[in-house]
């Protein structure tokens, strides 16, 4: 199982985010320190905020700031927030809408839902607080 760029980028950008130690950090400065594109960053951070993960500030000496406590925020809600809006897990992941077209007569897809209820059970003990 592989992650995508974008939660990885999310978590480095999180990272980030924390180490300002409770102020605001610019979205320049976090893709400058952590070397991702100033564009797809705020893609990534749009994500975050509607996500309540992410707070943001406009203006001058504005950026981003956690929005909760870092111990409150599991990876696996993270990973919801960036990967998991689009379906990215497959069809056969619980909740996803749409319908393999063999899923009436599927013999893996109990062995996919357990792996990802073990999956998520995993990611949600991880939580922001770890990578301080």
């Amino acid at each position: 199982m592989n992650f995508t760029i974008k939660t990885e980028y999310a978590l480095r950008a999180l990272h980030e985010v924390l180490a300002g130690g409770g102020k605001p950090v610019n979205r320049k400065q976090i893709s400058s320190n952590q070397r991702i594109s100033e564009h797809f960053l705020e893609k990534i951070c749009l994500d975050l905020k509607k996500s309540n993960i992410l707070e943001s500030k406009m203006g001058p000496g504005g950026g981003f700031t956690i929005a909760r406590k870092p111990e409150n925020i599991s990876f696996w809600e993270i990973y919801k927030a960036v990967d998991l809006q689009n379906g990215n897990i497959g069809l056969c992941y619980p909740g996803i809408k749409g319908k393999c077209e063999l899923h009436d007569n599927c013999q893996i897809k109990d062995i996919w839902a357990r792996f990802n209820q073990k999956l998520e059970e995993s990611m949600s003990n991880i939580t922001l607080a770890d990578i301080t």
